[in-house]
């Protein structure tokens, strides 16, 4: 008999009687037929869901689900917390801790070391400039917009993400798609391999555009989409708190010393006239800073939902989305400010929609989503150090200068930076080759002069992280985001608080790019289809994401992944 078959006839007790052997004869029969009708179930990973739901909240703490918790709707991030698996100890563990790397680092599930993202703009001793991580080569025009802003592409990306490895499982027949803002936060998860990706131009018309890397002219129901000029509607009224004040959570005044305005606005405080900043400057991109360019973007993917019917057959498709106004307005007024929190609960209701629409047209229990961000963020410098707390802003120029000097008193005068660009330093290659000096007693030179300085925690040189294995804490972090080929000379972090300010000079608004909890701990939610609900507690990385859905689809991981399966958030 095959396992799963009915027997022709009942089983019975090898006496004929109904004694104790016939009960354990009839215990046996039901942990027989319970063992065959688990045989019998279709395994999970045979049926995958529809459509798999990529949601990346660009610079997001974990600690707002809990601080905003009592202000949020019941079908937005408290719908993904209780009815989903919640990680709630995730976190990225390699630096710098970026936008084009964290998005990267979650759709590959491998850290910058191996998918080559180590920054959004990254150094490049050839040509002694910076290379964007989303740039695109000569051969690639924009679609939909000019080529400055359009000419855009996966080509930095060296690894395969969660899209790649879908369309090589169903046979290149799954539709996968990113859309963002930030041509990045599009780009990056769909890989080298993905069918498109969609990003915001900000011109005067407010139109979403791609590149000749994907198509040659937009699909018509983007064209439509942009022939609506939602943003120009968007940017018509007066933006003002969604609650009443005292309902926000923070304890500093809307008018306070530790906040820039968004672009356009003569203070960072609310109410601001979107309208006369958008007639001001003829452009659409002030959107960005404000609540509705999450708004926008939900518009967008429930129109390329509707649009490429995703979710509609049996293949699996994939669609990520990434939230981006979120850092741009967190740069501005960091993480306590209420403008901040008034995003997040606008936000709160444009993931409702989103799951809203996604149970009508794909159908409740036939989706797996997940939510994540791309790194978090630290409080203002200057607002914890009014508060006495260890925190601040390094003098760059001190910092170059005393390098230098400390370089040319070991090996003679000369320029000997290059560029100090994500914490790295870049040292001038030339004069090291022409003066014949061994490059790793250079580096060390260097790395040992920054370590006297009272705000450097560590520093560490190229050598030190080509050739030695770090296992623990910061170092194995910055081993985790180092890659010889795009890296700097020496690789330094600062100490808790400390970071160059969002405008140099000027000791407002926050920033991203440390090792530390603030910058690295992120939430990790999943929902839907193979999820079982409930908390995870453990140490978490943002790299488990790709694997542990790719448990879920019954495909292939990454090629370079390294994370580990969440085990826990996964019904078996």
């Amino acid at each position: 008999m095959m396992i799963g078959e009915t027997p022709d006839r009942p089983l019975r007790g090898s006496s004929g009687v109904t004694g104790s052997r016939g009960l354990g004869s009839l215990f046996s029969l039901a942990a027989l037929c319970a063992g065959l009708a688990l045989c019998a179930q279709t395994p999970a990973y045979q049926t995958p869901p529809k459509l798999v739901v990529g949601i990346v909240v660009d610079q997001m703490r974990t600690d707002y689900i809990y601080r905003y918790w009592d202000n949020f709707g019941t079908g937005g991030f408290k719908r993904l917390c209780t009815g989903g698996a919640f990680l709630r100890d995730a976190h990225f563990d390699y630096v710098p801790t970026k936008t084009g790397p964290g998005h990267a680092s979650i759709y590959t599930g491998t850290p910058p070391m191996h998918h080559g993202i180590v920054a959004n703009d990254m150094y490049q001793r050839a040509t002694r400039a910076t290379r964007y991580c989303a740039w695109g080569p000569d051969s690639i025009s924009g679609v939909g917009a000019e080529d400055r802003i359009a000419r855009r592409s996966p080509a930095n990306l060296l690894a395969s993400t969660i899209a790649d490895e879908l369309e090589l499982r169903f046979d290149r027949r799954s539709k996968t798609i990113g859309i963002a803002i930030k041509d990045r936060g599009a780009i990056l998860p769909i890989g080298r391999t993905g069918d498109a990706a969609y990003w915001f131009e900000g011109g005067s018309d407010g139109a979403f555009c791609t590149s000749t890397w994907y198509m040659t002219q937009l699909p018509d129901w983007a064209q439509r989409f942009n022939g609506e000029r939602l943003a120009n509607s968007y940017l018509g009224q007066t933006w003002d708190l969604l609650l009443p004040r005292e309902r926000y959570h923070t304890p500093l005044p809307d008018d306070n010393p530790y906040e820039l305005p968004i672009p356009g606005a003569s203070s960072p405080t609310l109410p601001v006239d979107l309208k006369a900043i958008r007639t001001a400057t003829g452009r659409t991109k002030v959107i960005e800073w404000t609540p509705w360019g999450n708004t926008l973007t939900t518009d967008f993917a429930l129109a390329a939902i509707a649009g490429e019917e995703l979710g509609a057959d049996a293949i699996t498709d994939l669609l990520a989305i990434s939230y981006s106004a979120t850092d741009w307005l967190g740069h501005q007024v960091g993480p306590r400010a209420t403008e901040l929190e008034d995003m997040y609960l606008r936000l709160d209701q444009e993931i409702a929609r989103l799951l809203d629409e996604l149970d009508k047209r794909v159908g409740a229990g036939n989706y797996t989503l997940f939510l994540t961000a791309d790194h978090a963020v630290a409080d203002v410098a200057s607002y914890i150090a009014d508060l006495k707390g260890s925190a601040g802003y390094p003098d760059m120029v001190a910092l170059e200068r005393g390098l230098n000097a400390a370089l040319s008193k070991a090996y003679g005068p000369a320029n000997w930076v290059r560029r100090i660009i994500n914490e790295q330093v870049f040292l001038n290659d030339s004069v090291i080759a022409a003066r014949r000096l061994d490059a790793g007693k250079v580096q060390r030179t260097a790395a040992d002069h920054l370590l006297r300085d009272p705000i450097i925690a560590d520093a560490l040189t190229a050598t030190d992280l080509t050739i030695n294995q770090y296992c623990e804490g910061l170092r194995r972090s910055m081993q985790r985001g180092f890659m010889p080929q795009r890296s700097g000379d020496v690789v330094f972090v600062y100490r808790p608080g400390y970071f160059e300010a969002e405008m140099p000079g000027i000791p407002k608004g926050s920033e991203h790019s440390a090792g530390w909890n603030y910058d690295t701990h992120v939430p990790i939610l999943f929902y839907g289809h193979g999820i079982r609900p409930g908390n995870v507690l453990r140490r978490a990385s943002i790299t488990d994401i790709a694997p542990t859905l790719s448990m879920i689809v019954g495909m292939t991981m990454p090629n370079a992944s390294t994370g580990a399966v969440v085990t826990e958030a996964l019904v078996r």
